[in-house]
């Protein structure tokens, strides 16, 4: 107890005044989104290969998805 009566933490057990952000799940949500946007653009070129009779959309699909979703990661995690 201090000469004021009040109780003082020592400085081993204060908190930090700047917290870190939580990134421990950033891994995880950069995979779920990579695969998502393949599943997603994928599955709309095969839909439409399907429906039009043509064989190249699929994989036109998976690319652009691919592409679209690390260009979407780039703006989300890229800035610093």
């Amino acid at each position: 107890m201090s000469p004021t009566g009040t109780f003082r933490v020592p400085m081993s057990q204060q908190e930090d005044p700047k917290p870190t952000p939580n990134t421990s799940g950033d891994g995880w949500r950069v995979l779920s989104y990579l695969i998502g946007g393949i599943l997603v653009y994928g599955g709309i070129g095969f839909g439409l290969d399907r429906w039009l009779g043509t064989q190249f959309l699929l994989p036109v699909g998976i690319v652009l998805g691919a592409g679209l979703t690390i260009l979407l990661l780039n703006f989300r995690y890229g800035r610093s």
